[in-house]
């Protein structure tokens, strides 16, 4: 929870962590290979899946939807919640490393195909994020010393909620004077 500029309460928008930790179990538990962030340090034996966070994150240009709800327990009204929704859509880079080339394609294929399919509701249901594109899948082959490492990648395009709710004091009384 954070606290914005006036004071007040502000809970996050979008939960990363949540997407994170859904992505990389479901994943890992289909393909039955590790997948870590791209950057990790930990040296890993193929195939493996990294991913990473491209952005944008793009907002929508319109404004959020605002709603008030009213506390728990506060009969007088005084205490509610401001609400900001809205939609945004970020993209994700996804890729199989192997030392062998047709070990990278098939994770690739497989990985692509659980976007569309089994991790597309598992994603909804569990991340409330939807799988709005998984892109091409193109070779990004790389040499490293005097072996090569095998590289077949794609980016998926998803839309999540963002909610934002800040704790407001309801106003009573307006004076026109």
């Amino acid at each position: 929870m954070d606290i914005d500029c006036m004071g007040k309460q502000v809970e996050p928008m979008i939960d990363l962590e949540l997407i994170r930790s859904t992505l990389v179990d479901g994943l890992s538990a289909h393909l039955e290979i590790p997948v870590m962030e791209i950057h990790t340090e930990t040296a890993t034996p193929y195939p493996f899946i990294t991913y990473s966070f491209r952005g944008p994150i793009v907002f929508p240009s319109n404004t959020p939807v605002v709603t008030f709800i009213p506390a728990e327990g506060d009969e007088a009204g005084e205490e509610m919640t401001e609400r900001h929704t809205e939609q945004p859509t970020f993209r994700i880079r996804f890729s199989s490393c192997s030392d062998q080339q047709m070990e990278s394609i098939e994770y690739a294929l497989r990985m692509h195909d659980w976007f569309r399919t089994i991790g597309r509701d598992r994603l909804k249901q569990e991340a409330n994020v939807v799988v709005v594109q998984a892109g091409k899948i193109k070779g990004r082959d790389r040499q490293m010393d005097s072996a090569w490492e095998r590289r077949h990648r794609f980016y998926v395009t998803f839309r999540t909620v963002s909610v934002v709710d800040m704790n407001q004091t309801a106003i009573q009384t307006v004076n026109w004077n």
